[in-house]
């Protein structure tokens, strides 16, 4: 009389018992994803996926194949905790289980895995897996690895719960790969940039052998490890901004940010927001807020570029932040709080500003902790010949050149030429000579020098003949006789053969041509 109703308890028994595994299964799933997305790096993600899903499943070894996208596989094998040092699940064999599925585009569940390896392959170990069970990992349609789970002998063979897991686990396992890849290369990227930087901006990247520029290095080797304000006086090109960023990338500061401003490159109001931000409806155009130079620099360092050229109205406000260390965006009622060193540069005497009164004298003294006075080039001639072929050298990577290097006229030039510009202008002066060059010249000449330096006369200084600071008199008309008298004498000695009296001078035969007609020189 009661058959019925048992085998419908039995039934309903059976439907709950399955819900509660299920719910088991969930739950345990929610728990997996939690744990494997807790991990950043390919390699701890890995390792979490194949210990987890071992848990999971009750299976007794496992192990991911990653399919980089040059086509190289990387196998990465954990034994399951207690089990014995003899993997069974090995390279081979994993191998064979992720090229199956890869060729395949499918999972794989077997309880025989002959048919994978071949007779001729089962070994002795392998004779003790019970069931394998192997799924793809893709990614957009792309696959991008595979996992395999083992289980050995005292075990049932994988069934459809475990199918069905790591169907689900499958396309999750494949997302946390991916991302763990994107932060181990945007990881490996930003320390190969910040040891570039590092690198690019040392202390020793200064180049220059001169007595003017090592009582710069003797006073940056105080100052760098410090924390001091840094005043940096010097003419256009001399490397102000070089200084500052040696002095930042050499520091305690060096992991936070290096931020450079122009002070006499904008007007008043637009340097005003871009030192100390602004609020949304600040001013017209402020649509939205905008942190200030002062809040980006927060923990590293400020250079303030051209510093005699901040409006007065501006240098109040500086000069509370340098005092009270916190800034009030344009528009606003807070005020922030604000770690930054100031390092500030100028091409004149700042000095001569505060005398006449376009620079605060509070401001100067605040700023002037330390001061150091950048040489010009005239001052470090010694420097000329080391910069140059260093430019030489850079300068012919970049445009993809090979030079043996300077004739020595054109040496002679250069060291004597005065270089208003300083180093800037002699580096692009190479950058010039480089681009202007033959691809099958060997030595740079002076027919690829700018006007302004060819009427140095290198050939008379070259001779002798010419002192570097000429007497009192014509200057001119002395440059264009000697030059005159020393190419006659050649010409004169080769027989009027200009390419034998380009070799005896140094330079190039289209050099000799422009000067014969420059000086009006002709055969007799």
């Amino acid at each position: 009389m009661n058959t019925v109703p048992d085998a419908e308890n039995r039934q309903l028994r059976r439907q709950i018992e399955t819900l509660e595994n299920r719910l088991s299964d969930f739950q345990q799933l929610g728990r997996v994803l939690e744990t494997i997305g807790s991990a950043l790096q390919v390699n701890e993600v890995v390792e979490k996926i194949v210990e987890e899903t071992i848990d999971l499943c009750h299976a007794d070894q496992g192990a991911v194949v990653l399919i980089d996208p040059a086509g190289k596989n990387e196998a990465r094998t954990l034994i399951r905790q207690g089990e014995p040092e003899t993997v069974t699940l090995d390279h081979f064999l994993n191998m064979m289980l992720s090229g199956w599925v890869h060729q395949h585009r499918e999972p794989l569940c077997t309880d025989d895995i002959t048919p994978i390896v071949g007779e001729a392959n089962v070994k002795g170990k392998y004779r003790d897996i019970v069931s394998a069970l192997s799924i793809p990992l893709s990614i957009k349609g792309e696959m991008i690895g595979t996992l395999s789970l083992i289980r050995l002998k005292a075990k049932e063979p994988f069934g459809e719960r475990e199918s069905d897991l790591l169907g689900i686990l499958g396309t999750a396992f494949a997302q946390f790969i991916h991302h763990a890849r994107l932060h181990d290369s945007i990881f490996e990227e930003t320390l190969r940039l910040r040891k570039e930087v590092q690198t690019q901006y040392a202390f020793h990247g200064i180049i220059g052998k001169s007595p003017a520029l090592q009582r710069v290095f003797k006073l940056l080797e105080r100052v760098i490890p410090t924390d001091a304000r840094l005043l940096i006086e010097g003419e256009s090109g001399t490397g102000k901004e070089l200084i500052a960023k040696v002095t930042h990338y050499g520091g305690p500061r060096r992991e936070k940010p290096f931020v450079a401003v122009d002070c006499g490159a904008l007007p008043a109001n637009l340097l005003e927001a871009e030192l100390f931000g602004y609020m949304k409806g600040a001013f017209t155009g402020a649509h939205k807020d905008k942190k200030g130079l002062f809040e980006i620099a927060d923990g590293g360092t400020l250079f303030l570029d051209e510093i005699s050229n901040m409006p007065l109205e501006i240098q109040s406000k500086f000069l509370r932040t340098l005092q009270e260390g916190e800034i009030r965006p344009l528009g606003s009622t807070q005020v922030k709080k604000v770690d930054v060193r100031i390092i500030a540069a100028g091409s004149g005497d700042l000095k001569k500003h505060v005398a006449d009164g376009s620079f605060r004298q509070d401001l100067f003294y605040r700023l002037n902790v330390v001061s150091l006075k950048l040489p010009s080039l005239r001052e470090r001639r010694g420097d000329v010949v080391i910069l140059a072929n260093h430019f030489l050298e850079k300068m012919a990577g970049r445009h993809q050149k090979q030079f043996k290097g300077f004739r020595a006229p054109l040496m002679a030039r250069l060291e004597s030429y005065a270089w208003p510009g300083n180093v800037r202008e002699l580096e692009n002066v190479v950058e010039r000579m480089v681009i202007l060059a033959e691809d099958n010249q060997d030595y740079l000449d002076e027919s690829l020098l700018p006007l302004e330096i060819t009427d140095t006369p290198a050939m008379a200084v070259r001779s002798g003949a010419m002192p570097l600071t000429p007497g009192p008199g014509d200057i001119k008309d002395q440059r264009a006789q000697y030059e005159r008298n020393l190419l006659e004498e050649a010409l004169i000695e080769n027989n009027w053969n200009q390419s034998a009296a380009a070799r005896q001078l140094g330079i190039s035969e289209r050099t000799v041509r422009y000067k014969m007609k420059k000086l009006d020189i002709q055969r007799p």
